[in-house]
């Protein structure tokens, strides 16, 4: 793609201050909460032992996840910057957009397979109870953990193998990656970071939410007529694990808000052939919405889980204590 295509495929648009206060001011909004609050769910569960649950281990690993999201992706974000060469032109370099593109994509597939194993958890836990800590150990979670880590770092590696470098405007061309792949790896990327685990995971989740279903009306017909008396620790267990898959719902339909918007721009920017609209308000909103999901999932994690929520809490109260302790010294 040369200097010519890129100029009759994509019309330039003078940014505005109103663009650069919407842009800047929502990334940097959510980077404040990102990064703090991912480090606190991170710090919550490391601290708390009675935390170490399997599908915990999966929330702290997607919390590193975010954590890197809300590190790298506002970089990789600065690179679009075309009418700020000064910034663009550095970050535009083919070594440094590729390692900021594939930490991107990287995170993205992370982030979908990390969904995909709670997802699992919650459908082992709903449709085997009694056989879920034979199948879901911590082992076992530490190792999928680190294959989903290993496997979506060597698949967007090989991306770049079949991605010819001399095409690629050294100095000239913004780090975007719908600027950089053609529609075949816009393709292959979406299936196999979007398309693929909702697939599963909606597959899962029909079974999940007929057996829940019929396992909440029992529990609830045992307490109308048998009081909570009839409530043994099987009963228990599917009522924490009925909240908890709840969550993972939440998690899921924010996941999917997320990237919608995304995926529609990506297709109409790669298969659009010439003098293309492309609004720079609406990919900074699909942008804003994609890093967003990073720092709502924090909410998410506080906000369903009541072990988190007093955790949390009480981290809250002794950081304030720590602060004002200083405040008063000084």
């Amino acid at each position: 793609m040369n200097d010519t295509d890129l100029e009759s495929k994509y019309t330039s648009e003078v940014h505005g201050v109103a663009f650069y206060v919407y842009y800047y001011g929502m990334f940097i909004i959510i980077t404040c909460v990102n990064i703090p609050g991912n480090i606190l769910v991170i710090r919550t569960v490391i601290k708390n032992p009675h935390l170490r649950q399997p599908c915990n281990l999966y929330i702290v690993s997607l919390a590193v996840t975010d954590l890197l999201v809300g590190i790298v992706y506002p970089v990789y974000n600065i690179a679009h910057l075309e009418h700020v060469p000064e910034v663009s032109r550095p970050l535009g370099r083919w070594s440094v957009c590729r390692f900021l593109v594939t930490e991107v994509l990287a995170l993205g597939i992370i982030c979908s397979y990390h969904l995909v194993a709670i997802t699992v958890t919650r459908y082992v836990a709903i449709v085997y109870p009694l056989r879920y800590h034979l199948y879901i150990t911590t082992k076992s979670t530490k190792y999928t953990i680190f294959t989903i880590w290993a496997l979506s770092q060597c698949v967007c590696i090989i991306m770049y193998t079949f991605y010819n470098r001399e095409e690629y405007i050294e100095g000239r061309v913004v780090c975007r990656y719908e600027l950089i792949f053609s529609v075949t790896h816009v393709i292959i990327f979406l299936i196999i970071q979007l398309f693929l685990p909702l697939l599963i995971m909606l597959t899962l989740y029909i079974r999940i939410v007929k057996i829940a279903r019929s396992q909440a009306k029992i529990i609830a017909l045992q307490e109308r007529v048998l009081g909570n008396r009839s409530l043994n620790s099987s009963n228990n267990f599917i009522r924490q694990e009925l909240k908890s898959t709840v969550m993972v719902s939440v998690l899921l339909g924010f996941y999917i808000m997320a990237w919608t918007p995304l995926t529609i721009y990506f297709f109409y920017q790669i298969t659009c052939a010439t003098n293309c609209y492309d609004s720079s308000f609406i990919r900074a909103t699909c942008r804003i919405l994609l890093f967003m999901n990073s720092a709502v999932n924090v909410f998410i994690y506080a906000g369903r889980l009541p072990e988190f929520r007093k955790s949390i809490r009480l981290d809250i109260t002794k950081l304030h204590k720590i602060l004002c302790s200083c405040g008063q010294k000084f």
